[in-house]
């Protein structure tokens, strides 16, 4: 990879308690926990838990009907950290301002 890119990406730091949106799909997310699991090629590989709400973006268009989603999901933290970076996902921290993406 990259070694810029390696360096923009470590620049993201995620915290348990965080709010992410992703953009593609219109859900919210609340960053849980993060995991740790083992690779044999990649060793340490990282995962963090998300709970998501309701698409927001969809409610508007079928007129404000309530519809809530009871979603817990992982998602592998390069990748988080990939859709960040190219705006995919937004990131609110709630442990750093200057981080939001």
């Amino acid at each position: 990879m990259d070694k810029h890119l390696e360096d923009e990406l470590e620049e993201i730091t995620i915290h348990p308690g965080d709010i992410i949106i992703d953009h593609i799909t219109g859900y919210v997310g609340i960053i849980l926990n993060r995991t740790r699991r083992i690779d044999i090629v990649e060793d340490d590989i990282y995962f963090w838990e998300i709970k998501w709400t309701s698409n927001f973006t969809n409610k508007r268009e079928r007129g404000g009907a309530k519809e809530f989603l009871n979603i817990s999901g992982f998602l592998e933290e390069a990748t988080l950290k990939l859709s960040i970076l190219i705006g995919a996902v937004e990131l609110h921290s709630t442990n750093d301002e200057n981080n939001e993406k």
